[in-house]
Parts: structure tokens; C-alpha cells; sequence
């Protein structure tokens, strides 16, 4: 078979920048996250994490001392807008200075690019309404083109995605050359939703999906979220889920106490495909009760 000099380099160059991202894959999933201590008087960390997957993706933690959930937020670039998915479980910005590690990220970014424009449009959004996903939206209310989609109902989301059948439509934000999509998720809350980033291929499910114990408040709907999500994955490739918290260590079926401030040998943030479709399988085989299920990596827990 005969290649091109062009074919060639053409060839190189994809090698490359795909073995590059399969790296980058498996750095996330075994990236370890600083996990709070037993005395938290003793704590001297930053109050947020701040891990850079990528010069447009960051992923921020909030330190277990300052709120024992320990929430995720994702923070992505677009060319035109910014999304900042959640804002997490302390409104204070003395104790919590979300809104200024969002803008010297921002900073930091128009230097690296230098021809981007100077101020960012950011768009504040929520995985659900549950206080620790919602707590620093005060922050960014005075912020210069911001728009911080309020998380009280399903309305505020209807209205903001243009999704006018909940919660079968499946909405698009363009961020200015990275799409990302909003796809309903009710079930652990009734307004809760799941992002899907094209450009990192990231499912992002808030309480929906994480290593952790997944509290169903309202168990059909949760069952019809999920069985939503694995169709979507089946035309869409998932590099990653990845979810709100981390409540699972690194032993299988093992959890955090609840309200623990110190989670030595945590579980990876990471889950994959093979995780929903486990999900999936073992919904679709019990019936809905009061009883919880422990899994390798998560526990499927029913809110009576």
C-alpha cells in the first residue's frame, strides 16, 4: 500500500494527539484529590481545588473542611462564553472565593490566548437545586456579563435552554466552537440535569451519577433518567461520567461515614459507560423499595 509524504504526517499527527487525550484520560481518573483531615482546626489548604484538564476545562473541588460534601464544579471555555456548572455549599466569599478563582482563571486564559477578548460571558448553570450545588450564586449576580440561570424550579430551565418538552428534549448551549449539551435527569431531584461536553466527550451528572450513595427521591423517574442517559450514550461517545462528590474510598462497596471530613483512599472521580449500563441493568432487575444496594462503586439508595 502506498501513503503519501502528507498521508503520512496527517497519520503522525492524529497518533499522536490521540494517544495525548487517552493520556489525559487516564491522568483524571487517577488523579488524586485532596481529601480533607480528621481535625479540620489542623487544615491549611486552599478552600477550593483547582485541577486543569485542558487549557479551556478546569475542575473545581471545594475542601471537605469547609463543607463536608466536598461538591464538584466543572468550569468551561467556549471562544465566545464560559460555563460554570454549580457553585457549591458555602455562599461566603471571605471563606469561599469562588467568584475570584473563576475570574483569575479567566485572566490566566486571555493571557495564554492572547487574542480572545478581554471579558468573558459566563453563564452560571446547576446540576440541580439541592444548596450544596447553589450556595456562591451570589456571588456572580453583580458580575460583569454574567447570567446565572436560578435553579428553583424547572421553569427557569425550560425558559433559559428552550426546552419546551420536559424532560424528552434534549437542549444545546454553544459556547463559541464547543458544544454542550443539557439533558434532563429528574429523579434524585425533579430538576435536575446531566451535561455532555462534545469537546472533552464528558457526561457530567451532578447527584445522578457519581461514586457515591445516589439518593432517588422520585424512583420512576430516576429509572426513565437513566435508561435517557444510556440511549444518548449509545451516539455519543463518553470518554468520562463524571459526577458532584466523591463518597465511595477506594475499596469496593466501602463508603464514607456521612458528614466525614477526612476520606483517606478515595474512589476516582472518573466512571465510565460500563458504570450507567451496570446502573441500568440493576434497576432494571429490582423493584422500587426502601432498600439500598451496594455496588462496587456506587450505592443505589431510595429516599423514603
Amino acid at each position: 500500500m502506498n501513503i503519501s509524504h502528507k498521508h503520512l504526517i496527517y497519520l503522525l499527527v492524529l497518533t499522536f494527539f490521540s494517544t495525548s487525550y487517552a493520556a489525559t484520560i487516564e491522568q483524571l481518573q487517577q488523579k488524586v484529590w485532596y481529601s480533607g483531615m480528621a481535625d479540620c482546626n489542623k487544615d491549611n489548604h486552599d478552600a477550593i481545588e483547582v485541577h486543569q484538564y485542558d487549557q479551556d476545562t478546569y475542575i473545581l473541588r471545594q475542601n471537605m473542611c469547609l463543607h463536608s460534601e466536598a461538591p464538584f464544579m466543572y468550569l468551561l471555555f467556549g471562544e465566545q462564553k464560559a460555563l460554570l456548572i454549580d457553585t457549591g455549599a458555602t455562599a461566603s466569599k471571605n471563606s469561599f472565593p469562588l467568584a475570584d478563582i473563576v475570574n483569575k482563571i479567566s485572566l490566566k486564559r486571555v493571557k495564554i490566548r492572547q487574542h480572545q477578548p478581554q471579558t468573558v460571558s459566563l453563564l452560571v448553570v446547576h446540576s440541580h437545586s439541592h444548596s450544596d450545588h447553589i450556595a456562591a450564586d451570589k456571588q456572580f449576580y453583580n458580575r460583569a456579563n454574567t447570567t446565572v440561570i436560578a435553579p428553583n424550579n424547572q421553569q427557569n430551565m425550560k425558559t433559559a435552554f428552550g426546552l419546551k418538552n420536559w424532560p424528552e428534549q434534549i437542549a444545546q448551549i454553544d459556547l463559541g466552537n464547543r458544544l454542550v449539551n443539557i439533558i434532563p435527569s429528574p429523579g434524585h431531584l425533579q430538576d435536575a440535569i446531566t451535561f455532555y461536553d462534545h469537546k472533552t466527550q464528558w457526561l457530567m451528572t451532578g447527584d445522578t451519577l457519581y461514586p457515591g450513595r445516589l439518593y432517588i427521591n422520585q424512583w420512576a423517574q430516576y429509572k426513565q433518567s437513566i435508561d435517557r442517559l444510556v440511549k444518548f450514550s449509545q451516539n455519543n461517545r463518553i470518554a468520562a461520567i463524571l459526577g458532584a462528590h466523591i463518597e465511595m474510598s477506594s475499596t469496593p462497596k466501602k463508603d464514607y461515614v456521612m458528614g466525614s471530613t477526612f476520606h483517606p483512599s478515595e474512589a476516582s472521580l472518573v466512571l465510565h459507560r460500563e458504570d450507567l449500563l451496570e446502573l441500568k441493568a440493576k434497576l432494571d432487575k429490582i423493584a422500587p423499595s426502601n432498600q439500598k444496594h451496594v455496588m462496587d462503586k456506587f450505592i443505589i439508595y431510595p429516599v423514603k
